[in-house]
């Protein structure tokens, strides 16, 4: 019976050790690599921008959860509109996108023809995966449109290492074009 307590004993001292492990705290890393206004001026370069916000109807949330196949948070967001002398316009949105730990912030501008021209990390998170933020991987969103599966592993090429913020940046784009479409175009 002694030997039966110190055992249990033993366990009950040892095993909070063990949930230190299980409770492993992931560090924070903070790589800014542009600001707002860096990214809004690199898209938008000397174009006067508004800034806007448009709150979905829950149809139109509805709608928008369909066309990406996930649930989405917010029912308001904010984009930034100009206008190009030639009267075309340009969209863009800052988004976050939910990575392995932590939210990759970025921009993604959309065209008059409501395809993507350009996509940048503005803030990573992550301690690995950082490689999601170099030309390479990003210029593949180039000329997307929402119907393009815009998916790693069908249209979209993953940064070995970042598969998680490869999947985040993809369906962030994806989710850039269906709120244009969605909330601006067709409003």
């Amino acid at each position: 019976m002694n030997k039966l307590f110190v055992l249990v004993l033993s366990i009950f001292l040892i095993l909070p050790s063990f949930n230190s492990f299980a409770e492993e705290k992931v560090e924070y890393y903070e790589q800014v690599y542009l600001t707002e206004k860096q990214a809004l001026d690199m898209v938008f370069k000397d174009l006067k921008v508004e800034k806007k916000q448009i709150t979905a109807t829950k149809d139109k949330k509805n709608i928008i959860q369909k066309r990406l196949k996930r649930k989405i948070k917010e029912d308001t967001f904010t984009y930034y509109f100009a206008k190009k002398s030639n009267n075309e316009n340009i969209y863009a949105w800052i988004l976050d996108e939910h990575g392995k730990h932590r939210p990759i912030t970025f921009i993604v501008s959309i065209n008059n023809k409501i395809t993507v021209e350009q996509v940048a990390i503005m803030i990573y998170r992550e301690k690995r995966g950082a490689e999601v933020q170099k030309k390479r991987f990003l210029n593949q969103f180039n000329n997307k449109s929402s119907k393009d599966e815009i998916q790693v592993n069908q249209d979209i090429i993953n940064i070995t290492g970042a598969t998680i913020s490869s999947w985040s940046v993809s369906a962030g784009v994806k989710k850039a074009l269906v709120l244009t479409e969605e909330l601006i175009i067709k409003k």
